[in-house]
């Protein structure tokens, strides 16, 4: 790189040649560096967070004693393990006995999260050798106070604590007993481990994401009968839905930003080239050599992109540091380091994009003839071809990286390119029909002047539609989508379930909680049954590929049954179940996993009894709402005579949690399960990627008003040559500013009702086929987008009237060429 490119970059910096070309990379490359930083950041915070649930990063659980070489090739790799075995055992004190759910920890229990014990919820490890720790339905049961001494099995342990909150409680729901925590060095000493006893055992694992990730591959293929290898999101769904809803939140905006930030260095570059007619060809006259010019301008590239990256890099950085700040005291925990590979990909994503957008423009000006310096009209040919081709290719890949799936990158890609077709081509059609229908209309003279340049104005009325509808995406994305999500999950969802409900318990159930001015919560009945044959085949675990469908397929579902869906189910094939035609109601993820279609016949085995009915309908259920949920469920007839439990599921402030001991109390055999850990790590999961959205938008929206002012300034030069002529033949201000601002309304107006249009189909259908939530079509949208869209083209040719204005006709005709 010479003195010679250094002169002119500094040269064209100083007269604003790079401005909004600069500007629409600094957006592009900050908007990608921070939401690239932050979304890195938030993912290992939030998958940190969820892995609290699991007291681990991955679990490998079994129903026998696992084999060492999993704990050994986990600790080689320098991650730190921990074992778990749980299983049903009588707790003995003065003469009482209940069934409890014992839980044996080894020392490291838990790698993740907090076990707390009351009254303080002072955090601890397992207990000591000879301790133990009991939930407080087992302490009230048996009249426990600390200190005391129970008998479980062979041992004699001293009660040290009672449990407050214990991280992984809520990821089996299949123990319905109260909880006795010991230590597992204790194990073998209980003489409980015999031949046919009901033990799930557990090898926690936890560790730097990279590492687990590697160990979790290597794993894999060694699992055997009865072993399952899962992290957070194979054990809860609510989590796993609550997560993959997040990371397609942020990833969605900041695609939104790149492909804005993109479009303003394809409009913005394009100026540049133009603006370099005369100096490439006073180059030539020179002797400047083609490739010497090729040369001189490739490094004009470098020297932006250099100077973007830096500036850039700095802005995301700070931006995102920001946030961060101003959230600190909401987060859980400290944020994990980033690196600087997000600044990298930034920096090389809109090196690429410029290259793409403006290489093929600034190799076509080597080819600009001398004789331009003294005729202005002469300019290179450029291969549209090869422009448009490589900017695509720049776009294809800018959407490959950010999106990480097909889905989201086609609808981003795809709503953007109708956008652009549908504004600059309606808008053209529409200028083509008003001269038909107004002949005599003083609008005549402003829409000749859009027909004369159908290429110019199909572009800016594309360009000004991207720009408006990226703006209204982001509005309906910070707001209705967001707020569709937040109605989701309710503050008064359901924190507790209770599970083993007798029939004959259900009235006295519904008491406790008139007494308690509560509304009594629903009760659904709940039989257990296990998935036998699909259309007279015998169902066969291992004939799945995926292993998720194995362990559906191997394990027992809980059915219900009635005539009517709870609020957060949806049909979405087939019809209602009724009284008349027995039938299944199958829940759709469930039945695209097991592949079972509407019309196939299912049997189940019920404690002996097999019961078969076709599929009557398929439906989508909201995990969200923590409300309970089936997936399947039976018409009444086919299941109503056999015997079953009831199930509910209810919300329980903090000053009504002494509900629950008085429940424990009167119904003794009934489980009170509390989730309010894993709710509120859903809310956590929330609230951090709205605050993580409110920084994208920013830039966003920074983005989209670059996209604007580029759109604008496309015609900057022939709009200044044709203020020169009019004012030389003696056209006044009043004239032009009447002529331009027609134009103007017109061009805005178009391109801001198709954004606005755009804008509410895409809430729609992102929100429905992208993020599954409900959201309906936004009417006053495309009449506001409208409105805006005149207002900004309007008050921009206003500025620039302004300036022409205070101009000889003389200076314009010079400066325009």
């Amino acid at each position: 790189m010479n003195k010679l490119s250094w002169r002119l970059f500094y040269r064209s910096f100083q007269a604003g040649e790079y401005r909004t070309l600069l500007a629409a990379l600094i957006i592009a490359i900050a908007a990608l560096t921070a939401v690239g930083l932050l979304a890195a950041r938030m993912e290992k915070l939030l998958a940190l967070e969820a892995n609290d649930l699991l007291a681990a990063d991955a679990v490998i659980s079994s129903d026998h004693p696992l084999a060492i070489n999993f704990k050994h090739a986990a600790e080689a790799r320098g991650l730190t393990t921990a074992e778990t075995a749980v299983f049903p055992s009588m707790a003995s004190f003065n003469g009482q006995v209940m069934l409890s759910s014992v839980k044996a920890v080894s020392h490291a229990y838990p790698l993740r999260g907090l076990l707390k014990l009351a009254p303080d919820g002072h955090a601890s490890t397992a207990p000591q050798v000879g301790t133990a720790f009991a939930d407080a339905r087992l302490a009230a049961t048996l009249k426990l106070q600390i200190g005391d001494t129970l008998e479980l099995g062979q041992l004699k342990l001293k009660l040290a604590g009672l449990i407050e909150r214990e991280p992984d409680a809520a990821m089996d729901f299949s123990g319905i007993q109260p909880r006795l925590m010991i230590n597992h060095q204790d194990l073998a000493a209980s003489g409980l481990l015999g031949f046919g006893s009901r033990v799930k055992y557990r090898l926690l694992v936890a560790g730097p994401p990279a590492t687990v990730a590697i160990w979790h591959q290597a794993m894999q293929p060694n699992l055997g009968r009865g072993e399952k290898l899962e992290n957070v999101k194979d054990a809860r769904p609510e989590v796993k839905t609550a997560l993959e809803r997040a990371e397609r939140f942020l990833r969605l905006t900041s695609l939104l930003a790149g492909c804005l930030a993109a479009m303003a260095i394809l409009l913005a570059a394009r100026r540049f080239a133009s603006r370099h007619f005369d100096t490439v060809a006073l180059l030539r006259t020179l002797g400047a050599s083609r490739a010497t010019v090729r040369t001189l301008l490739l490094s004009q590239l470098a020297l932006l992109t250099l100077a973007a990256s830096l500036l850039g890099g700095l802005l995301g950085w700070g931006a995102q540091s920001l946030l961060v700040f101003s959230i600190q005291a909401r987060l859980p925990a400290p944020l994990p380091d980033g690196n600087v590979l997000p600044w990298l990909m930034a920096s090389l994503l809109g090196l690429v994009l410029l290259m793409g957008s403006a290489g093929p423009m600034l190799l076509a000006l080597a080819n600009t003839p001398p004789l331009r310096v003294l005729r202005h009209e002469l300019e290179p040919k450029a291969s549209l071809i090869l422009q448009w081709a490589l900017t695509l290719l720049a776009l294809m890949l800018l959407l490959w990286w950010i999106a990480s799936e097909a889905k989201l990158a086609l609808m981003v890609g795809g709503g953007i390119a109708a956008t652009l077709l549908l504004a600059g081509g309606s808008g053209l059609a529409l200028l083509w029909v008003l001269p038909r229908i107004l002949p005599e209309h003083p609008l005549q003279l402003a829409l000749r002047q859009l027909l004369r340049r159908p290429a110019l104005a199909f572009t800016q009325l594309g360009a000004l539609a991207i720009g408006l509808l990226g703006i209204w995406i982001l509005t309906v994305i910070e707001g209705d989508l967001l707020k569709a999500w937040e109605d989701r999950v309710p503050a008064n969802a359901p924190n507790h379930f209770a599970v083993n409900i007798q029939p004959e318990q259900a009235l006295r159930f519904e008491q406790i909680f008139s007494h308690k001015h509560l509304a009594p919560p629903a009760l659904h009945s709940m039989i257990r049954g296990r998935w036998t044959m699909q259309n007279k085949a015998t169902v066969k675990p291992q004939s799945f590929k995926e292993e998720n469908a194995q362990r559906l397929a191997e394990r027992e579902f809980n059915l219900s049954w009635g005539e009517s869906l709870n609020a957060d189910n949806r049909i979405t094939a087939g019809k209602p179940l009724n009284d008349t035609q027995p039938g299944f109601s199958v829940e759709a993820g469930l039945a695209k996993t097991l592949n079972i279609k509407l019309g196939d016949v299912l049997s189940f085995d019920i404690a002996g009894t097999t019961i078969t009915a076709p599929v009557i309908n398929l439906r989508e259920v909201n995990w969200d709402s923590f409300k309970v949920n089936f997936f399947v469920v039976a018409s009444k007839g086919l299941v109503a005579e056999l015997p079953a439990s009831l199930i509910s599921s209810f919300y329980l402030s903090e000053t009504d949690k002494n509900l629950v001991p008085e429940l424990v109390q009167a119904l003794p055999n009934v489980t009170i399960i509390d989730v309010g850990q894993v709710l509120a790590e859903v809310r956590r999961i929330l609230d951090l990627s709205a605050a993580a959205l409110r920084l994208v938008f920013i830039f966003c929206i920074a983005a989209g008003i670059t996209v604007l002012f580029a759109a604008l300034d496309t015609t900057e030069a022939e709009r200044s040559r044709e203020a020169a002529i009019l004012r030389a033949l003696g056209a006044t201000s009043r004239k032009l500013r009447h002529l331009w601002l027609t134009e103007s309304l017109l061009l805005g107006s178009i391109a801001g009702l198709i954004a606005g249009l755009m804008a509410s189909i895409g809430g729609v259908v992102i929100g429905q086929e992208l993020l599954e939530l409900p959201v309906a079509f936004n009417y006053w949208l495309p009449f506001t987008s409208l409105l805006a869209g005149a207002m900004i083209t309007g008050l921009a040719v206003l500025r620039r009237l302004h300036k022409i204005s205070r101009t000889s006709p003389m200076v314009l005709l010079r400066d325009a060429g």
